[in-house]
């Protein structure tokens, strides 16, 4: 029993080493690729975020802020509305490649900003959000536009 034992570990080894090996091993020829992406997001009021990125396979790049301050109105003391400002951005940008030879740069976008309440109203916050794919060659630009005039400008390096 204890020879039969040591003989199915010994197997065992040898299985799980061939498996480890077929899976670690990089196809030849197959080389990571990281590109940088210039990104431009902006809005009416101006940009938001400008910047690069670098995305690779299997690899995004992101960027978020998120801002909070008492409203600049000067409400009375016993008020029971909460009358924060807030605000937030976040990007994403990560390459999908369909096997077409021209790889996909996918876009997720959201922008929140301060809704403006008179008379001490409660505030709260608008939020408009963009997910798309673009196309990109070397050196291309490719402008998505969203609600509210959000606007994300992506540029690949050449």
């Amino acid at each position: 029993m204890l020879i039969s034992v040591a003989m199915l570990f010994a197997q065992t080894d040898v299985a799980v080493a061939s498996v480890s090996r077929d899976r670690m091993v990089p196809v030849a020829g197959a080389e990571a690729q990281i590109e940088a992406i210039a990104v431009r997001v902006s809005s009416p009021e101006g940009v938001l975020w400008q910047g690069t990125l670098r995305v690779g396979q299997n690899q995004g790049g992101s960027y978020s802020q998120n801002f909070s301050q008492a409203s600049a109105d000067n409400c009375p003391l016993n008020s029971s509305y909460d009358r924060s400002e807030r605000s937030s951005l976040s990007f994403n940008v990560y390459v999908q490649n369909y096997g077409q030879g021209r790889p996909s740069y996918r876009v997720d976008a959201s922008w929140g900003r301060p809704i403006k309440v008179a008379n001490c109203g409660e505030s709260g916050t608008r939020t408009v959000q963009i997910t798309q794919g673009v196309f990109l060659e070397p050196g291309e630009t490719a402008t998505i536009e969203g609600d509210a005039g959000l606007r994300v400008e992506l540029t690949r390096a050449r």
